[in-house]
């Protein structure tokens, strides 16, 4: 499958990293088949936990559907809080905001405690826009049940919005507990420092297949020609993974980004706040370190597994126009990079984390959804404690078994 179209400004930023093929079998505790952001949070933290890991990615570590992430670390999903509840039930609906409230201040503990380089993470306000009149009372309910688990969420009214940051919108929520980073810088830091700890990692190494191995007691990775033999295999190979688990679980889409030049961002009346909005597929909006403003969305379904560069035109223009009708006032953007990438949907906004029935000794990492960075720092601790003996506090909340998800 393609994952990416254009040009997507963090692999340009930074260039491609390299990492060598498996040359030869191996054998280790667990093999991790992936190499975007998930699996560079496992590799860490599988690492970290003691547990000898391998990394294998059939194309280039990072250059999939990471490279072309917009990693805007909310702890806001892609289904409110109020209508999730209708979904999975008030406790489990409570427990998956706060789980991904918790995974941005553990982020921000391990980009600023523990890795070695600056991947640029930053706490941000994000504002959550009532796209039309009719979504006024429903954002207001939303505010009310948040702020009933403890998530501050404050509101705006019409007027509020106008006078104080120029946008044009009938309500919003504004929200503190957002950040955002370099998902490309993150995703090799992550694999580099655990490198330096016994972490394995090759890239240009498809995998073909994964079995248990005749004993029952490990799993037999076929890569190339060389076998791995692990204990455990994590897949997060993201949306190539629709193969290997039930195609009703997840609907994969295809979202589009425009990136303006450098400096533009600080005439901004919001600041570096991230901007989306109630209409579902919604705009998005984020800046870089640099003072870019990066556009994003006008989702629609995957009909092909590829992209139109003429498609893309078409995209970009119309997220640039939906951009300046956000603001009451001239809002300087310069377009630079534009790409498009790929992204799974599930019915309840959720990743499926954990194990599945139909395959033993395998664990899932699959951060469908749009708060992919924060879902792989989740799979990562999740699948962590359970290889390591311990039940994680919400992988009940990710499991293929929960309600509206597969059976485990």
């Amino acid at each position: 499958m393609i994952l990416t179209t254009g040009q997507p400004f963090w692999l340009t930023e930074h260039g491609m990293v390299r990492y060598p093929r498996l040359e030869h079998d191996l054998t280790c505790d667990v093999a991790v088949v992936g190499g975007g952001i998930t699996g560079a949070f496992l590799g860490y933290y599988l690492t970290k936990a003691g547990l000898k890991t391998a990394v294998l990615e059939g194309r280039y570590l990072g250059g999939g559907s990471t490279s072309a992430s917009t990693a805007m670390c909310q702890y806001e999903l892609d289904v409110d809080l109020i209508d999730l509840r209708n979904q999975l039930g008030i406790q489990r609906a409570n427990d998956a905001y706060l789980a991904n409230l918790y995974s941005v201040h553990a982020l921000h503990r391990l980009c600023t405690q523990e890795l070695p380089v600056d991947c640029h993470f930053q706490y941000c306000q994000s504002f959550y826009l009532a796209s039309k009149q009719r979504d006024v009372n429903h954002l207001a309910d939303e505010g009310d049940a948040r702020r009933g688990i403890g998530i501050e969420a404050r509101y705006l009214s019409e007027a509020e919005l106008l006078e104080r940051y120029q946008l044009l919108a009938p309500a919003a929520l504004l929200s503190d507990d957002t950040a955002q980073v370099d998902p490309y810088l993150l995703t090799h830091t992550l694999l580099q420092t655990a490198q330096q700890s016994g972490l394995q990692v090759f890239e240009r190494t498809p995998v073909q297949s994964c079995g248990v191995t005749n004993d029952g007691q490990g799993v037999t990775v076929q890569a190339g020609a060389h076998r791995v033999r692990a204990g455990h295999v994590v897949v997060c190979t993201g949306y190539e993974a629709d193969n290997l688990v039930p195609r009703d679980l997840v609907n994969l889409h295809s979202t589009y980004v425009v990136l303006s030049q450098p400096g533009e961002a600080t005439a901004l009346p919001t600041g570096t706040a991230q901007i989306w909005e109630t209409a579902r597929p919604y705009l998005y909006t984020r800046t870089t370190p640099d003072g870019r403003i990066m556009v994003g969305g006008r989702d629609e379904a995957i009909k092909a597994a590829t992209f139109q560069n003429t498609v893309l035109e078409h995209k970009v223009e119309k997220l640039e126009k939906q951009f300046q009708e956000l603001f009451d006032c001239a809002t300087p953007f310069t377009r630079d990079f534009v790409w498009g990438g790929v992204y799974g949907e599930t019915s309840d906004g959720l990743p499926y984390i954990g194990p599945h029935k139909d395959f033993p000794r395998t664990y899932f990492a699959l951060g469908y959804g749009g708060n992919g960075t924060t879902y792989s720092l989740l799979a990562a601790e999740i699948i962590r404690d359970a290889l390591t003996g311990r039940q994680h506090r919400h992988a009940a909340t990710f499991a293929f078994d929960r309600v509206g998800g597969a059976p485990a």
